[in-house]
């Protein structure tokens, strides 16, 4: 099965594809479907793309795409001079397709390499609609042309990542070498792979639908799953085509004030309407926070409006991040954050019904220990988390955040002090698998942080806005550190219900891939102080 759909001009781009074994070293029992599409953001201009969809049930296969075509100029270099765009099924050599005359040499080359199959563990809800998929892309691009004029590239730029799909997942993942002097001759912002993989046969699994944004501001940023998609027009109008059906996740940024979002159910052959207005309801209308008094600590409490979570504010000032006698042992250093608010408590099951009713958002799936309302959400992924956050008017914390507001600046190893390890009545952790999971939230005051905030170290790992990097403390800025620009895996805080002691600690790091979803996995909120 292929579909190609070719649009206006892009940055040139190759992609291949191969599937082989599953992770456990058999062939996926049923036939899996895998969907690429290559996308180059431009200034000024609406996006363009490249696509291509083939099913396999274990046998390797392979898809390519070209987009632009370059030649040589008179000193040798290369001069783009035609910015079409090529898809197709099967292998691609491009010796023979240079001599045929369908294309001259591409700037840009991505290769990729797949493996799908399944990998449970031990706390995994099941494979029923999910699929796994090793992925390793190979990147280079032109540099140049030979005396012979033959097409010179500089050496490949790999990376890996494992990504499990779910059904309606997507995954972007971006191109890694396209250097200043190719971005300046190409004309685009960035150059990305959108990736969708799931069992075939599955009811929408290759068929669109469209979503029409209107009355936007000019040249609002509009993203689609996470990626960049264009920018509204002067007329504040914005038309986004070939959607995949299933929900889809729109976000609107314009030129002032807090991203809008909205989850899509999109249809075949239809065209669904959003607009900032729409989706901003009666509830965007009032202020985001209510002030709430102080907690027992002295800190500022607010009430967000949206769901009615409490959120502490914690002060600007520097503290000591990182502990070495700690799990992962972070490098400890100065940093200093600015004031932000943070939840009291983890998301709860509750809270997270409430967002999944208002949006469509599907619920996750649920923990054998039995769904309670007041116990931590669990089963959720980094995207699920933090398109609550921005729903209910705030962000995930970045994790400079979430460890000043678990450990304070006293330098405390756990966040009610330097008694280890510790103890029921302060955090849960150590419980057994099958029989216990998480427990209720904010029934254990003797665990409190120094800001009064309750289970910062146990009960569920929470997800945080940064991407994982082991040695990313040796380089990291000292004022508010954003975490890596880019990267596999995000990172988590705070161990959970079944970790040892001593990963309770406030400076504790774990990761979480992309789309991994488990039973200890949780979050909670951050947000800017009010103004």
């Amino acid at each position: 099965m292929k579909r190609a759909t070719i649009a206006l001009s892009m940055a040139p781009l190759f992609f291949g594809f191969s599937l082989a074994q599953s992770q456990s070293g058999n062939p996926p029992s049923k036939p899996v479907e895998i969907w690429v599409q290559a996308l180059a953001n431009r200034d000024g201009s609406a996006p363009v793309t490249c696509e291509v969809v083939q099913t396999t049930s274990g046998s390797p296969f392979s898809l390519w795409s070209t987009f632009g075509e370059a030649g040589p100029s008179e000193k040798l270099g290369f001069e783009l001079h035609d910015s079409s765009a090529h898809c197709g099924n099967g292998g691609f050599h491009i010796a023979s397709l240079m001599a045929s005359g369908a294309m001259s040499a591409p700037v840009l080359i991505e290769e990729i390499s797949a493996t799908a199959g399944w990998d449970s563990g031990p706390m995994d809800p099941g494979p029923g609609v999910a699929v796994q998929v090793q992925v390793t892309l190979s990147s280079r691009q032109l540099t140049g042309f030979s005396p012979d004029r033959e097409p010179l590239y500089g050496n490949p730029v790999r990376d890996s990542r494992t990504i499990r799909f779910e059904a309606g997942q997507e995954f972007i993942l971006p191109v890694l070498s396209v250097e200043p002097r190719a971005r300046e001759i190409l004309g685009v912002q960035e150059v990305l792979l959108r990736i969708r993989a799931g069992w075939a046969g599955r009811a929408g699994a290759t068929e669109y639908g469209a979503i029409a944004v209107t009355a936007a501001a000019p040249d609002s940023e509009i993203l689609l799953d996470g990626g960049v998609a264009g920018h509204v027009g002067a007329d504040g109008n914005f038309l986004l085509t070939s959607v995949p059906v299933g929900q889809r996740e729109v976000r609107i940024h314009g030129p002032s004030g807090p991203p809008v979002s909205r989850w899509v159910m999109v249809a075949r052959g239809k065209t669904f309407a959003i607009s900032p207005e729409a989706v901003s309801g009666s509830a965007l209308s009032q202020p985001p926070f209510v002030s709430a008094d102080k907690n027992s600590t002295g800190a500022p409490e607010y009430r967000r409006t949206r769901d009615g979570a409490i959120m502490v504010q914690i002060p600007e000032g520097e503290y000591l991040m990182g502990n070495r006698e700690t799990e992962g042992s972070p490098l400890p250093h100065r940093v200093y954050v600015s004031a932000f608010l943070m939840d009291k408590l983890p998301v709860t099951v509750g809270l997270f019904k409430h967002f999944a009713e208002a949006t469509g958002n599907p619920l996750p799936p649920p923990p054998y220990w039995g769904v309670h309302d007041d116990f931590p959400v669990a089963f959720v992924t980094w995207d699920e988390g933090k398109a609550y956050c921005e729903w209910a008017g705030g962000r995930l914390p970045t994790e400079a955040e979430r460890e000043k507001a678990t450990r304070g600046t006293d330098g405390r190893l756990w966040p009610w002090g330097n008694e280890p390890p510790p103890t029921p009545d302060r955090g849960v952790f150590r419980r057994n698998w099958g029989e216990l999971g998480n427990d209720k939230v904010g029934i254990r005051p003797a665990g409190a942080s120094p800001y009064g905030l309750l289970d910062t170290g146990g009960n569920m790992w929470e997800w945080v806005e940064d991407w994982w990097d082991g040695d990313y403390f040796k380089t990291s800025p000292k004022e508010n550190p954003p975490g890596p620009k880019t990267g596999r895996a995000h990172v988590v805080k705070g161990g959970s219900w079944d970790s040892r002691p001593t990963v309770l600690s406030a400076s504790s790091r774990n990761f979480g891939y992309v789309g991994y979803r488990e039973g200890d996995y949780g979050f909670r909120c951050a947000a800017d102080l009010p103004r």
